[in-house]
């Protein structure tokens, strides 16, 4: 038997796969990445979330407890496919780091607060496993804005000692992790990444995302669109800050469209929102003239267009992460295996720098199978 093998397992706010990795994690910083896969949702379930979680639709609390059951079972069987097609001896597993679905993210709210589904205690049941999960509360009962949690595991697995580095996730939300080389980290949730433009494609193709940005490509950007979405007052906010698809969100980019008071084309909204998305993240690295090396990862990866134009916007190199030692694809999920390991550990984290914590916090809560 190992000690040191942990599952990781994270389904992001895009809601297109869940993507689960096999994770070697040591003390001296080292890692081995040992597989992934990534497991579609069924799609009732995929709509029933999508639902709750982008458009503000109204949902009882029975009707989220059996949603939230029901992507439970999701998760436990796709563990136990994932054990099967790798061969892994379940005895060889310390823990599974479950991150589950973000539904409501309001750090900010009279009484804060972060929900993802997904009961970590019936997926522990159902695989037979230790699983960790509820990774943001402790955080935000701490102060704290509960995300994003990135910077830990960028930090862990992309550190140099020989360049400050900023690692960009591109997912439904974007965010920045900021990594010093004296091993100071911190980062921040930038804005919009993908959301917005699925949930724009969504409206008006047929399909889940806009493939490669082709569609985007082919409109033209609108200045006075672009204008109201950058006097949103999320982008003035200073750090710490989070946000989630309840805020960015179909009914977000509506409303903007609506103060133009002009008919803009569909397609040349996509290319404002590819245009506010590369904008903001360029800015979010501008920030800070120490950092040399830049790599991108998550799923916005796959945007091609978006891609170049964040390119476009910065001066130095980007890179992918898979140049510093890991596939973009399986990075989110390589972090919930780190933050189990850490949560296994008993480690207290100063996330000062990244949520605005004010005391040192041990994320996760730990789920044993009942028999």
């Amino acid at each position: 038997m190992t000690n040191n093998r942990y599952i990781g397992v994270m389904s992001g706010t895009s809601i297109d796969a869940i993507d689960i990795v096999l994770m070697e994690i040591f003390y001296d910083h080292s890692f081995a990445f040992l597989g992934g896969e990534s497991f579609k949702f069924e799609k009732k379930l995929r709509k029933d979330i999508l639902e709750i979680s982008r458009n503000g639709f109204g949902i009882s609390n029975a009707d989220l407890k059996v949603i939230d059951q029901k992507l439970a079972h999701t998760y436990g069987e796709s563990i136990n496919d994932f054990i099967s097609k790798l061969e892994i001896n379940k005895n060889d597993i310390v823990a599974v780091g479950l991150h589950g679905q973000t539904i409501l993210h309001q750090p900010n709210a009279i009484n804060p607060m972060s929900l993802q589904i997904g009961d970590g205690q019936i997926v522990s049941d159902i695989t037979g496993l230790t699983v960790i999960d509820d990774f943001r509360s402790a955080d935000i009962k701490a102060g704290g804005q509960g995300a994003p949690l990135a910077p830990i595991f960028h930090s862990h697995f992309f550190r140099s000692t020989e360049e400050n580095r900023a690692v960009i996730n591109i997912g439904g939300i974007s965010n920045i992790s900021i990594l010093k080389v004296n091993g100071n980290y911190s980062g921040y949730d930038i804005g919009p990444g993908n959301i917005l433009l699925d949930s724009w494609f969504q409206k008006y193709k047929k399909g889940d995302y806009d493939s490669k940005g082709s569609w985007g490509k082919q409109g033209s950007v609108n200045d006075v669109l672009l204008k109201n979405f950058r006097q949103d007052s999320y982008f003035k906010k200073s750090f710490p800050k989070s946000t989630g698809t309840d805020y960015f969100n179909l009914r977000w980019i509506e409303n903007n469209l609506q103060k133009t008071g002009k008919m803009i084309k569909p397609v040349d909204v996509q290319a404002t929102l590819v245009e506010l998305s590369a904008l903001i993240i360029t800015e979010a690295i501008n920030n800070d003239h120490s950092i040399k090396g830049v790599a991108l990862c998550g799923g916005g990866m796959k945007n091609d267009f978006l891609v170049s134009r964040i390119k476009s916007k910065y001066q130095g190199p980007i890179f992918t992460s898979n140049q510093w030692g890991l596939e973009p694809q399986w990075i989110e999920a390589a972090g919930f295996a780190y933050l189990a390991y850490l949560r296994m550990m008993e480690k207290r984290l100063d996330l000062s720098q990244i949520t605005g914590s004010k005391n040192k916090v041990m994320l996760g809560i730990i789920h044993l199978p009942s028999q």
